[in-house]
Order: structure tokens, then C-alpha cells, then sequence
């Protein structure tokens, strides 16, 4: 490994400084971050309004955020209706349908208000009570930003609140990176780290959607990316208020936060130094800090649920009746096992991985394809936190992981522990209702994506061991290669299967009548749309060949002299 790939780190890690230290960022690193962009800006548009999971629920509840009701209870929140009639007005382009309806013409098209502002009278009230209004609050913030907003029409007010997802998730590869630099010592292997989220469709489409999860990516993400530094043993108290106030942030997010104080009890074990009992006496008041700034700051909403409501996370649809139930999630069918339930998560989790850009109809790629894809992840997760291990680094042939001095099992579990636990969270929500009804719900990628540092640094330093040292500098620009093949096609298969229309017989009629479906959808003009994927396009090209001549360079300073 060159000179310039490996940045010199200081021995004492106790150090905030030491551990941050290093030259700056490269500039392939800021393409990367406006490619990811310019594709999820895409996504807003290939996806018409309220076709992402809840999409309507989490814009008719910002709308509540911006009218100032921030805390209705369970059942309390009835939808408004103007957002009710625009969801009708689209077509659902999911489970593998065909739309049938032509686009409303834009100058048909209303703003919610104008849709009607009265409550919607239903048994089905918004659910999204059941979580916190920090995201809420943002968004609604950020549509005061935006001039006119409440006179928009729908189609550009969803859209703008997609925006603030782009924008919220815009630091992400900035944080996989650093957390990666830092753990490893070397550019290119974070550059790649960096460029891993953007494998998955699903990620981006999250990212072009009205949801709450874009703020819990960016909250949790930062979160890993501070443990990281702790796991190097930054146990300063300024740092240990960091990790507190980004899981405040989670928690003010959403649920899923709530799996985050092993980890952060774990990382804290990992970087502190000598014995268990020695680790446990440097450890516990760095712990104790962050989890006192966390639990004041973000853990009054959950005591506010146990203590008005009677739960931690209460139905957010409140008391029902058995029917109403059964409507959402189906008939009960008793009888399904922990057995059958197993093999049925992790298939329909291992699908969904590289899948559900059609969210839950999975029409990129055949699912055994998928499946094989999840598994081959899975194995790299398995070698990257394996070659931490102190015997395989005296194996004969890995003398050229030497520039992974800070790389250990210890720390590559830290990475990985928020996603394991995340997937318990899942799986446990998951089988509780296919042992009632053999349903299986709340199995979504999607809820990974907070995760997804661990496992992009983790597979980052698998990949790297794997590939040999000679193949090791055209890792960027082959795996980004690959990445926007598979975002193509996948593409392709969602305008062919999903945004065609049933008439259409021949491939290349179904794929124009699914163009002209999302630029008919697409707030502004075709020329506007097609603007767009141009500079799309543009910028992709010129992200390739920059990782290629990067690699290039990487590769001559590799040959013997």
C-alpha cells in the first residue's frame, strides 16, 4: 500500500486530535456525495407522490407539525383530507400492477389545502402519532423555507419535503468515510465504504421519500461514526456528550433508537484499555455522561408514553376493533411455527437487501438472484471482521494488511452490533404477528439504513483482503461501476413492470409508456426531467472516470521499481 494511501496515526488514541488527525478529504469523496444526490433527487422523480412506505401518513402529519398539533395521541390524529384525495388522485405503482390512469395534468393539479383542509372521519387514523416529532418539526421548518409553500401544488410540496430527505442524508458518505479513514488508515478503502450505501436501490429511493427514516439514518450514522472514534479509545467527556446528543437526536427520531445503548456500552469497553476490570473503571463515566445527556434529553417523550399512554411505543392507530384490525393486516390464520417463521424472515430479508426499489414486489432482479447477492454480503461481513483477529494477521499472505493496524475484531463487532440489533428488533415485531396471522410485516431494508456504517466499513475491509493487493486500487471504481449497472437495470424493470401500462405488449413500448408516466408525474416540465437525468448522467460519468484515474495512479505507484 502507498505512502499516500496510508495516513500516519498517533499511538494514543485517548486523544480527540489523535484520532482525527490525517490530510483532507478527497476530492472524489464530494462527487460521491453529489452523485448520491443527484440519484435520490431521481428517485423523487421516478416515484411519484405517497409511493414510498406511509408516505401520506408522514406528510399529513408534518402538515399537523406546521398547524402546531405536535403531540396528539394514539387515534388522535385524523387525516386531512386534501392529502387523502391527492394520494387518490395517484396511481399505486406497486406489487407488480400496471397503472391504468393517465397523469393529472399540472394544471389540474391542487395544493392540500385547496384539496380540502377538513378531518377525514375514519376508523384508520395516522399512525405516525406513535413517534417523536423531532423529524416533524424539522420538516415542517423546512417548508417555511420554501416561498408559497401552503399554496404550491401537492405534487411540489411532496416534493420539496423529499428534498429535505436529499439534504438530511447528504452527510452520510462524509461520516462512512471518516469512521472508515479513521479505523483504517487508508483513502481508498474509505472511499469505498463511502460508495457501498449507494449499491443498495432501496437506500436511495429512502432517501427521495417523505419519511422519518432520513433522519434516523443521519442521527444513527453519526452516532456509529463517533463510536468509532471512542473504539480507539477517545473516552474524553466533550466526545462522550457528542454520543449523547446524537442519540437524543435518534431517540427524538424514532423507536429503533432504543437498541443503541449496548453499542454504546460496547465501544466504550472496546477503546478503553488493559483488563475487563480496568476497562469497566476508564469506561463507566464517559458511559455514564452519554447516557444521562440521551436519556434527559431524548428519553422524556418515552416516559411521556408510559405515563400518559400506559406502553413505551403505543399503537399509533389507538384502540380498534377486531375488524378494523383485521382490514390492516389481514385475516387471522393461526398455526404458522418459529420454524417455517425463520426461513421466511431471512428469505424475505435476504430478498429485500438489494430488492424492494419496487418496495415490496422486489421487480429488480429474479429472487434467488437477490438471495445470492445477501448471502456473498454476508460472507464479506464475515471475512472483514475475521482478518481483525491477531492469528490470521500471521497468516503467510496477509503481511499486506499491515496498514490495518487499528483494525480489530473488537471494533469490527462495534460496527456491526447496531445492525444485529436492529435485526432482533425486526425479527421479534415480525414473528409476534405471523404466529397470530402468518403474516410478515415490518420486514424492510429500509429499516437497516441507520445501520448501514458498520457493515459498509466491515464489507470495505473484506472486499479489500479478498480482492489481493494488486486489485486492491480498482476496488472504487469497479464496485461503483457495478452499483450503477444494477441501479439501471433495476430501473429498467420498474418502468417495465410497474409504470407501463397494461396495453402496452412490446418491451420497448412498455418502457416509453413508463417514461412518459413519470415525466407526465414529475413536478415540473419534460425538459425539466430530462435536465435532470442528463446531469444525472454527467455527473456519474465524471465520478467513474475520476475513481478510474485515481485507481490508475494507485496501481503505477503498486509496480516493483
Amino acid at each position: 500500500m502507498t505512502v499516500s494511501e496510508v495516513e500516519p496515526q498517533s499511538a494514543d488514541h485517548s486523544s480527540p486530535s489523535a484520532a482525527s488527525s490525517g490530510p483532507r478529504r478527497p476530492r472524489l469523496l464530494w462527487w460521491i456525495v453529489a452523485l448520491q444526490a443527484l440519484l435520490m433527487l431521481g428517485m423523487t422523480v421516478l416515484y411519484p407522490a405517497f409511493q414510498n412506505a406511509d408516505e401520506p401518513a408522514h406528510v399529513d402529519y408534518v402538515l399537523a407539525h406546521r398547524q402546531g398539533q405536535w403531540l396528539d395521541g394514539p387515534g388522535q390524529r385524523p387525516y386531512q383530507s386534501g392529502v387523502l384525495k391527492a394520494a387518490g388522485l395517484v396511481p399505486n405503482t406497486q406489487f407488480r400492477t400496471h397503472v391504468a390512469a393517465p397523469p393529472v395534468q399540472r394544471s389540474a393539479r391542487k395544493s392540500f389545502d385547496e384539496l380540502g383542509t377538513a378531518s377525514v372521519q375514519s376508523p384508520i387514523t395516522n399512525q405516525m402519532v406513535q413517534h417523536p416529532p423531532l423529524y416533524y418539526g424539522l420538516a415542517a421548518g423546512f417548508s417555511y423555507l420554501i416561498p408559497h409553500f401552503d399554496r404550491l401544488t401537492f405534487d411540489w410540496q411532496v416534493f420539496w419535503l423529499r428534498v429535505f430527505s436529499v439534504i438530511l442524508l447528504l452527510p452520510v458518505p462524509v461520516l462512512i468515510f471518516s469512521a472508515a479513514r479513521r479505523l483504517t488508515g487508508n483513502v481508498n478503502l474509505a472511499l469505498l465504504a463511502a460508495i457501498i450505501p449507494m449499491s443498495f436501490p432501496a437506500y436511495l429511493r429512502t432517501g427521495g421519500s417523505v419519511t422519518n427514516d432520513s433522519l434516523l439514518i443521519l442521527a444513527t450514522t453519526g452516532l456509529i461514526a463517533m463510536l468509532a472514534r471512542v473504539s480507539l479509545g477517545d473516552l474524553t467527556r466533550r466526545t462522550a456528550v457528542v454520543v449523547g446528543v446524537l442519540w437524543t437526536a435518534g431517540l427524538l427520531t424514532k423507536g429503533f433508537a432504543m437498541a443503541m445503548p449496548p453499542v454504546i456500552v460496547l465501544a466504550y469497553l472496546v477503546g478503553a484499555r488493559g483488563s475487563l476490570g480496568e476497562r469497566i473503571r476508564r469506561a463507566w463515566q464517559p458511559v455514564v455522561i452519554a447516557g444521562a445527556v440521551g436519556t434527559i434529553a431524548g428519553g422524556w417523550w418515552w416516559l411521556r408514553n408510559i405515563v400518559v399512554d400506559g406502553a413505551l411505543q403505543p399503537s399509533g392507530l389507538g384502540p380498534i376493533d377486531d375488524a378494523t384490525r383485521q382490514l390492516i393486516t389481514g385475516s387471522d390464520r393461526p398455526g404458522g411455527t418459529d420454524l417455517e417463521f425463520f426461513g421466511n424472515f431471512f428469505r424475505l430479508l435476504g430478498q429485500r437487501t438489494w430488492g424492494s426499489l419496487g418496495l415490496l414486489d422486489i421487480p429488480s432482479l429474479a429472487h434467488p438472484f437477490l438471495q445470492v447477492m445477501a448471502v456473498v454480503f454476508l460472507l464479506i461481513l464475515v471475512v472483514g471482521v475475521g482478518i481483525g483477529a491477531r492469528p490470521v494477521r500471521r497468516l503467510r499472505g496477509a503481511g499486506d494488511l499491515s496498514f490495518l493496524r487499528e483494525w480489530t475484531v473488537g471494533r469490527a463487532v462495534t460496527l456491526l452490533f447496531p445492525a444485529v440489533l436492529t435485526m432482533l428488533v425486526m425479527y421479534a415485531g415480525s414473528r409476534s404477528v405471523y404466529l397470530h396471522g402468518r403474516q410478515l410485516p415490518g420486514i424492510q431494508i429500509r429499516y437497516l439504513f441507520p445501520t448501514v456504517l458498520g457493515p459498509a466499513v466491515v464489507a470495505a475491509v473484506g472486499l479489500a483482503w479478498l480482492v489481493g493487493r494488486r486489485a486492491r486500487p480498482w476496488l472504487v471504481p469497479s464496485y461503483l461501476l457495478l452499483s450503477l449497472v444494477f441501479l439501471v437495470a433495476s430501473v429498467q424493470q420498474v418502468l417495465n413492470i410497474e409504470m407501463s401500462s397494461r396495453k402496452s405488449t412490446s418491451y420497448l413500448a412498455r418502457i416509453n409508456d413508463g417514461l412518459h408516466f413519470v415525466v407526465g408525474w414529475a413536478p415540473w416540465s419534460a425538459a425539466g426531467t430530462a435536465a435532470l437525468g442528463l446531469l444525472t448522467v454527467l455527473v456519474a460519468s465524471l465520478t467513474l472516470l475520476g475513481a478510474t484515474a485515481r485507481a490508475v495512479r494507485l496501481a503505477q505507484r503498486e509496480r516493483p521499481r
